[in-house]
């Protein structure tokens, strides 16, 4: 009877006590997990490494080469120029690449070979997701870190260096300003196009052509044409700058020629006045021979829903040509485009196979050797489009071949050329 009592007596203290103690040992273990957080971590390779691809070796120089003209502090994308950078968009990247949507050049490999084909290769696709999934290494080991000892050397910093704002070929020899054109921040994909009086008192032969943009920010592409011929002339885009013919060739330009600048712009997060400049480098000597232009419709209306519609249009060449570049200017939608040239003796050569091209990054394909097709042969594009709106609208391409005719008992342009078999 004496022990219930006293256990009654007692029970309101050791409820109190025991509420104390968990209210004690609760904020014991929160000090000690903040204490744990707040402590510098360091990474060491040993422990966290799986891969050997380091950002100062492999990395860097594959960002020299496809990236920075692009994603560089004043280039159209976010920058990846440093280490810090690249660590903190690798899943990006890693995304991107591996979906093929950066760089963007939507030429299959194996179907023609070009001279401004930005793509990844294999091997370099395989460094970025490696290094990415690695927990991407700088150097000697170490990672990106928020937290540095103030007692640690801070290592070496290797960097990618955009080479942009000069003369690719060197200086030209006529450089003409095109008018500014001012792009509103957030303005949607747009295309202008202006006049260049080249100011020519006598004819001239250009042998190359090169632009360079006065805000790289929000230019994705120019293309340039004479007015009073409608030939194409050249073409720039971030990642290849100009257009130069094969040795012995060159563009005629009459007296009082004019150009065609067709500029392609994106707007940023701010106003921009862009004014960038053409250059033409002329040719010292009267050449064998000058570029013309082949033009294929493969046009047509796509009915609203309606997927991979077929538009097709050829030519049968009636003299030997080399063909130097194609420009693809597609319409909305468009699925796929292949081009083909079919032989006199019945094989067929695909040049150009490129599957589902942006319309926010228009490109030529410019080859890196003229390719010879035979007189006879049949040179066709085939397009497919589809549309998912609400309405019909146009689809298909129109193809721009830059070509040069093979003259009698000529050897062609220059000396390297690739024949078709």
């Amino acid at each position: 009877m004496h022990l219930v009592r006293l256990d009654r007596t007692l029970a309101p203290f050791w409820r109190g006590a025991s509420r104390t103690m968990t209210s004690i040992l609760r904020t014991l273990a929160i000090c000690a997990a903040a204490a744990l957080l707040c402590r510098p971590q360091h990474v060491f390779s040993h422990e966290t490494l799986t891969t050997t691809v380091l950002f100062d070796r492999e990395i860097v120089r594959i960002l020299n080469k496809h990236c920075v003209m692009c994603h560089a502090d004043h280039g159209p994308s976010f920058p990846i120029e440093t280490y810090d950078q690249a660590w903190v968009r690798g899943r990006k990247i890693r995304a991107d690449v591996i979906a093929r949507h950066m760089p963007p050049w939507a030429a299959v490999p194996g179907y023609g070979q070009f001279a401004n084909d930005n793509s990844l290769t294999l091997r370099e696709t395989q460094f970025i997701v490696s290094w990415v999934e690695g927990l991407g290494p700088r150097n000697a080991g170490t990672v990106f870190t928020n937290i540095t000892e103030s007692n640690a050397s801070r290592p070496k910093e290797v960097r990618a260096h955009p080479d942009f704002g000069r003369w690719q070929l060197g200086e030209p020899n006529l450089i003409r300003p095109l008018p500014a054109t001012t792009i509103e921040a957030g303005a949607a994909r747009a295309v202008t196009r202006s006049v260049i009086d080249l100011g020519l008192i006598t004819e001239r032969r250009a042998r190359a052509v090169e632009y360079l943009p006065g805000d790289r920010r929000v230019v994705r592409a120019a293309f340039f044409t004479v007015q009073e011929t409608g030939q194409w002339l050249g073409s720039w885009t971030p990642w290849y700058g100009f257009f130069k013919l094969p040795e012995g060739s060159a563009y005629r330009l009459r007296a009082g020629s004019h150009v065609v600048a067709e500029i392609h712009y994106q707007g940023t997060d701010e106003r921009i006045v862009d004014r960038g400049r053409l250059g033409l480098s002329f040719a010292d000597d009267v050449p064998a021979s000058a570029p013309s232009d082949i033009v294929l419709d493969a046009e047509g209306d796509v009915p609203s829903g309606a997927a991979s519609q077929r538009f097709r249009a050829a030519i049968r060449l009636p003299v030997d040509s080399y063909a130097l570049a194609l420009r693809p200017e597609i319409q909305r939608g468009v699925e796929s485009i292949e081009v083909s040239a079919r032989r006199p003796d019945g094989g067929t050569d695909v040049l150009l196979f490129a599957k589902d091209p942006s319309l926010d990054w228009p490109t030529p394909y410019i080859f890196k050797d003229p390719v010879l097709l035979r007189r006879g042969t049949e040179l066709s594009v085939t397009a497919y489009s589809g549309n998912d709106g609400n309405a019909a609208r146009r689809g298909g391409v129109r193809l721009t071949v830059s070509r040069i005719v093979r003259g009698p008992g000529s050897g062609g342009p220059g000396s390297e050329s690739r024949e078709l078999k």
